[in-house]
Order: structure tokens, then sequence, then C-alpha cells
């Protein structure tokens, strides 16, 4: 007892040690140890090169970066901003995701995690100086590993091979860079409502747009920031945060409007010429009933999972509880930002259903993006401790950067997530149905994740009698092994297009002849006249019956007599 006496009273002189190091140093030492952990991760779990588990919504975005590449405006399903990011890999590194795949992992890990730490860690030095800055940064890289513990056995894998990697950057999903958006928002909201100062509400409007333009799901770090804005008063910050939102709306508006023919948010839509009038104007005859439908059995549900499939809901629900009022304590605006995001989160997500369930760890992905909240809520529970949030330091007033930085700063952002998404749509013919840059296959009602199109990737077809021989060159590229489907169809039945507003919907039709690591299949498909077309696919686990469509060949024709 006397030792453990003694290393307490120490505590705060080793601390004081701390503090007084130049923060450059640890936050490096802090980088250098999230890239290892996430590195330790990487060669861990199962993969397939630098493939790990994705959801698909990988290929809705490196699909659109592509088609745009070829001057064409698609079916714009998903946000704009991750696939204006991704363009230029598209361009570069062809048809095929798995070709630039390591260098998309590399720009997350190596560039964007840093980013977001060192956003976390200043969001802690703005609510209690550099230790809690500290500690908060050191949340930040330990949590998603105490995560695994805390995951039941059953649930072990799902954690570990679906859920931790795309937490960590190594997907192509748009998951992370929303998570990274969203805290640089909040970093810079925070400063808005502590000094009041124009350039971080302008800058807090326009990460805080790029999250929207990556996902508009994302719209609940808004709320978040507005409550404190509101409660601490900052009447000029609010006009500015706002204004630097509003070209990413427009932009987004703008996007959805000539991509999908219509403003999803409308409940009938606007055609023709008053596409532009809507986007100037989307507070007009909101349909939000498409996006929330809350349900409280849905929501008890997933607690109830969460109860099942990790060592404790409580615990979880009293931290969270417990770290907001512990914030609330220390600043209502800081309380008010970091659990206005994460319970508007929760109650977004985990209250509608079609959003996915714990079960299938779909839910636990889509919420991603709030965990810089919960891991600033979750170090707020220190400051429960009685005293505490009195003797913490106050943030120091100053603008970040230089005034050249600063305008560089909302220059570039402002023109590559806002100016050039905005030319794009608008200049941008839409994808029509006589275009072959990309195709969609359908499993029941819905479509499955879009995929490019090779023309230069042809396979070889010939016949002796009635049977097919179909024979195509591998793909070898970085990121990982690929497998083959071999697809036929009937030549006036192979593709077809859905009739949309927007861009065009082109299904690619057919059986699946063969799933194949190999490079040639024979086939008997009967009198007819019949199109042979390879798709390559790929997947976490190498397995060609298993993964999305990445990339498919050009068709071959071949007639079998009767």
């Amino acid at each position: 007892m006397s030792s453990i006496a003694a290393q307490l009273g120490a505590a705060p002189r080793v601390l004081a040690r701390v503090e007084q190091i130049r923060p450059r140093y640890i936050l490096i030492g802090l980088v250098v140890f999230a890239w290892a952990t996430t590195l330790g991760v990487a060669v861990t779990v199962r993969h397939n090169g630098w493939l790990y588990y994705q959801g698909g919504d990988e290929l809705w975005h490196y699909s659109t970066a592509w088609v745009m590449g070829h001057g064409r405006l698609p079916h714009t399903s998903i946000g704009y901003a991750w696939s204006i990011v991704l363009l230029p890999f598209a361009l570069l590194g062809g048809p095929n995701l798995l070709a630039p795949l390591p260098f998309i992992l590399l720009l997350n890990v190596l560039v964007l995690m840093p980013v977001a730490l060192l956003a976390t860690y200043g969001i802690g030095v703005r609510l209690g100086g550099r230790l809690f800055g500290y500690w908060v940064a050191l949340l930040w890289i330990l949590v998603p590993l105490v995560g695994i513990r805390y995951a039941n056995v059953g649930y072990h894998q799902r954690y570990t091979e679906q859920l931790l990697p795309q937490s960590l950057g190594l997907t192509v999903m748009s998951d992370f860079p929303s998570m990274v958006a969203s805290v640089v928002a909040a970093y810079f909201a925070l400063r808005a409502v502590q000094d009041d100062d124009r350039w971080d509400g302008v800058m807090a409007g326009l990460v805080g747009g790029v999250a929207i333009g990556i996902k508009p799901s994302n719209a609940p770090v808004l709320v978040g920031i507005g409550l404190a804005l509101i409660a601490a008063r900052r009447r000029r910050s609010l006009a500015y945060t706002a204004a630097g939102i509003a070209p990413s709306i427009l932009a987004l508006a703008v996007w959805k409007a000539r991509g999908e023919g219509n403003l999803p948010l409308f409940r009938s839509g606007i055609a023709g010429s008053h596409h532009l009038l809507a986007a100037a104007a989307p507070l007009l005859a909101i349909g939000l009933h498409s996006y929330f439908h809350p349900s409280w059995s849905f929501f008890s549900q997933q607690l109830d999972s969460i109860r099942e499939h990790f060592w404790s809901v409580r615990v979880l629900e009293w931290l969270a509880i417990a770290g907001t009022i512990g914030l609330l304590r220390r600043s209502r605006p800081a309380g008010l930002l970091f659990g206005g995001w994460f319970f508007s989160v929760i109650v977004v997500k985990w209250m509608s259903p079609g959003h996915g369930s714990i079960d299938d760890s779909d839910l636990l992905r889509q919420t991603i993006s709030a965990i810089p909240a919960f891991l600033v809520i979750l170090a707020g529970v220190l400051l429960l401790f009685p005293g505490l949030p009195q003797r913490l330091r106050g943030p120091e007033p100053g603008r970040f950067g230089s005034h050249r930085l600063r305008v560089g700063l909302v220059a570039a952002i402002g023109t590559l997530f806002c100016a050039v998404p905005l030319g794009l749509a608008a200049a941008l013919p839409v994808l029509s149905k006589s275009d072959t840059i990309s195709y969609y296959t359908q499993t029941g009602p819905s479509l499955n994740a879009p995929f490019t199109v090779d023309g230069a990737w042809r396979p070889v077809v010939t016949r002796r009698g009635s049977i097919v021989t179909v024979s195509w060159s591998p793909l070898k590229p970085l990121g990982g092994a690929m497998g083959y489907r071999v697809i036929r169809a009937e030549v006036t039945q192979a593709v077809v297009c859905d009739t949309t507003g927007g861009g065009a919907q082109c299904r690619l039709n057919g059986a699946v002849v063969a799933a194949t690591n190999a490079t040639s299949v024979t086939d008997h498909p009967g009198p007819g006249r019949w199109d042979y077309r390879v798709a390559a696919v790929a997947s976490w686990i190498d397995d060609p019956t298993a993964g999305d469509i990445f990339v498919a060949g050009a068709p071959v024709d071949v007639t079998v007599p009767k």
C-alpha cells in the first residue's frame, strides 16, 4: 500500500515533467505509435494482399471517379467528395481499384490518420491543456484495441476483421475520411466557440461541408456544431460557419439533381431547368421520413445486441452519459458540441431500421464517423472528479497559422471540394445508355455495387462444335489476387438499362458460367447467339465465389448453330 501511495504522490511531478516536454516530440511519438498499432492490425487480421474486408461502397466511389475521368456524370447515389479525392487515382491507376489500392490506403494511414490524431489532440488542449490533449489522443489509439477484448468470443471475428480495419483506414470505404473530416470540423468549431474568430467559423463550415459531401449522413456533426455556437452565443461565428457550409450544400444539391434527376430530400422532385433553383433553396418541401423514421423497438433490439456481443452495454451507456456530464461541467458549449454530435448519430442511425444492425456489424461501421465524439466524451469522464475541471488550464486564444496559411487552406478546400465538384456536376454530360464505362449487376430487388469496364481486356472465345472455350489474360494488380467469373447472356439481353432522370443505371445480365482462379473455362451454351464476358472479382478471403466484381472486360459474341 505504501508503494502505491508513493507512486500516486509522485504522479503530479511526473505529469509536470511531461508537460514541459515540447509537444512536437510527444505528438510524433503518438503518431508513430498509431502507425505501429495499425501495422499490427494489418498483418494480423485476414486479408488478400492490401485488400481487407470492405462493404461494397468503395466500388461506388471508385466507379464514380472512373466515370468522371471519362467525362461523364454517373448516377449519383453517393456523395461527391471522396470520389473527387479518388479521381487522380482512377486516372492514373486505371479501371481496376486493386491497382491503386496500396496508395489509397497509404493516403489514409500516413496522411489522414495523423491529421485526425492532431485534431483530437487539439480538441483536448482546448478543453483542458496539453496533458488533457495527450489523454484524448492516447484514447484515440487505445480504444479500438481495447474493443478487441471488449467483444465477446462469438463476435470477435466480426470486430477484428470487419470493423477494425475500416476504423483504421485500411479500406477505400468513405467512413474513415468521413471521420477525419468530422473531427477536424469539430476542432475548428470548438475554436470558434472559444475565440469567436471568423477564420475558425469558416474552416468549421468548410470542413463540415466536406464531411457532408463525403456522406450526407454525416449531418449530425452539424447538429453538435450548431448547438455549441448557439449556446455560446457566437452569432458571428455561426454566420461564418453557415457561409462555409453553403458552397458544399450547393455542390451536393447540383450533384444530386443532375446525377439522380431530382433532389432526394424533396418528396416530389423538381425537374428540368428548376434543378438549380431547387439547389439554391434546399429547405423547401423537405421530406425527411425516408432518412429518419425512428423505431424504439429497433433501438431496443440494437442495445440487446450490444449486450449479447460485447462485455456490457451498461458500462458503455454509463460512460456516454457520465462523459457528457463531465464535458458540460467543463464547458456547456463543448458538452453540447460532442454530446449533440454523438447522440444525434445514435438517434438517426440506431433508431431507424434500414441502416444495418449490430448483428451484421454494419450499424457499427456506419457509426465510425462519430468515434471522435465518443472518445472526447470518454475523456470527459475524468472531469467528474471534484475540482478537476477548475484546475485544468483554459484555452490560449490565438489564430491558427499565418494569414497566408489560413487563406491558402480556405482557398484549397473551397476549390477542391466545392468549386471542382460543382463545376463537374454542372458541366459534365450525364452517363447515357450507350456509354460502356460502368455497369451494375442485380441480386433481388436492389442493384449490387457498380463496377468499371476495361475495354482493352477482352477474352478469347473459340467454338468447336457445341463446346465454347473462353480464355483470358490474368490480372495482377498491386493490391491483391483476383478471381474471375465468366458471364454468358443472350446478345439481345446482355445489357439492360433502367430509365432514370439522371445518369444511366445499366445492368449486366447473364448466367455465371464459372467462378474460378484459372484463366480459361469451357461451356455448353446450346444453340443461339451468346455474349461472353469475363469479370474480375476480389475479396478479403481470396475466394472467387465471394466478393464483388471490380472490373469487367469487353464482350465477345459467339454463335452456336443448331
